[in-house]
C-alpha cells in the first residue's frame, strides 16, 4: 500500500495566521524576483541592444526633447529656471560654492535643464552628452549664454566616452535605467572620476515593501505603457495630458512611452559604487526614486 501524506491546508491548522501565512509568501515571491531580475539583466545585457525596445526608447526621447520642450519641471517654467541650480545643490548635497570653478560631465542631458543649471553655478567647464539628436541640439540652445565654458556632445553612455577621468563631477540624472544596460553605462560614467570627486546618480526604485501606494503607481505605469504601446507619440503625447494634465506630462511621458524603464534596489547600487571604489555613499532626498552621492576615494 501506499500512502501520500494529507495535502497542507493551512487554514485549517493555523486559521488565525492565514493572512500572515499569504503575505510571508507574497513577500519571499516578490525578493525572488528581484534577485531574479538583477541577474537576468547583467546575463542578457547585450542581447537587449539588438531587440526593438532600445531603439523603441531613444526613439521615445529623442521625440520628447524635439517635441516637449515645455513643462512643470522644465526650462520652460520661470520658478523651476530660477531655483533649478540650488535643486542640483541639495541633489548632491554640496554647497552651491563648491561648484564654482569645478569641471563636470552632465551625462545624458536631455534637453538641458540640468546643464544650465550646473552653468549657472559657475562651473569652468561643462561637458554634456546625450544620445538623442534632438537632446543635443537643445541643450546647445539653452547654454548657449555660456559660451565655451559649455561643450554638447552627442555620445552614447554604453560605449566610451573619450574623455579622461578628470571630473570634479559626474552628474547621471534619470538616464542609465532608460539604457537597457544600466551596469555597463554605470562603469562608463563612474570611471571619468577624478580621485576625491563625486558621482551623483539618480535612479528609479523598486517598489518600498511598505508603501502599497508604490505598488500602485507602478502598477497604473505598466498598465498605461502595454495600453499605449503601439500607439504612434502624438497620440500618446494626448492620452497622457488628457489623464494626468498638461504639467504633469514631462514626468508621465517618460514613465510611460519608453519601453525600458529598469527598476533597482538600494543595495545594488551602493555594491557598485563600493566596488568601484567609492566612499562616502549617501542617500540626498527622502524621495521614492534613489538620489545618491558618493565620492572616489583619493
Amino acid at each position: 500500500m501506499s500512502y501520500e501524506p494529507p495535502a497542507f491546508d493551512p487554514s485549517r491548522r493555523w486559521p488565525h495566521k492565514r493572512l500572515r501565512l499569504l503575505e510571508a509568501k507574497v513577500e519571499y515571491l516578490l525578493d525572488e524576483v528581484s534577485q531574479l531580475r538583477s541577474l537576468v539583466r547583467h546575463l542578457a545585457a547585450e542581447k537587449m541592444q539588438s531587440l526593438p525596445l532600445v531603439q523603441q526608447t531613444r526613439d521615445s526621447f529623442d521625440y520628447q526633447w524635439r517635441k516637449l520642450p515645455e513643462g512643470h519641471q522644465m526650462l520652460s517654467n520661470a520658478a523651476f529656471k530660477a531655483g533649478a541650480p540650488a535643486e542640483v545643490a541639495r541633489f548632491t548635497d554640496l554647497p552651491q560654492e563648491w561648484f564654482k570653478g569645478k569641471k563636470v560631465l552632465d551625462a545624458g542631458c536631455g534637453q538641458g535643464r540640468w546643464s544650465y543649471a550646473l552653468a549657472e553655478l559657475g562651473v569652468a567647464r561643462l561637458h554634456s552628452v546625450d544620445i538623442s539628436t534632438g537632446g543635443v541640439a537643445r541643450t546647445r540652445e539653452v547654454t548657449a549664454k555660456f559660451g565655451d565654458r559649455v561643450e554638447v556632445h552627442q555620445k552614447n553612455l554604453l560605449e566610451d566616452l573619450g574623455f579622461e577621468p578628470d571630473f570634479d563631477l559626474v552628474w547621471c540624472f534619470g538616464v542609465l535605467h532608460h539604457t537597457g544596460d544600466t551596469y555597463r553605462g554605470f562603469r562608463n560614467v563612474q570611471k571619468l572620476v577624478k580621485p576625491g570627486g563625486y558621482l551623483f546618480l539618480m535612479l528609479y526604485t523598486e517598489p518600498r515593501p511598505d508603501r502599497p501606494d508604490d505598488y500602485a503607481y507602478y502598477h497604473e505605469m505598466f498598465e498605461m505603457r502595454c495600453r499605449l504601446r503601439n500607439l504612434p507619440f502624438e497620440e500618446k503625447v494626448r492620452r497622457i495630458e488628457e489623464r494626468y494634465g498638461p504639467e504633469l506630462l514631462h514626468g508621465y511621458f517618460d514613465a510611460i512611452s519608453p519601453d525600458i524603464n529598469d527598476l533597482y534596489r538600494w543595495d545594488e547600487i551602493v555594491h557598485w559604487l563600493l566596488s568601484a571604489g567609492f566612499t562616502d555613499v549617501k542617500r540626498t532626498m527622502d524621495e521614492p526614486n534613489h538620489y545618491v552621492v558618493a565620492r572616489r576615494k583619493e
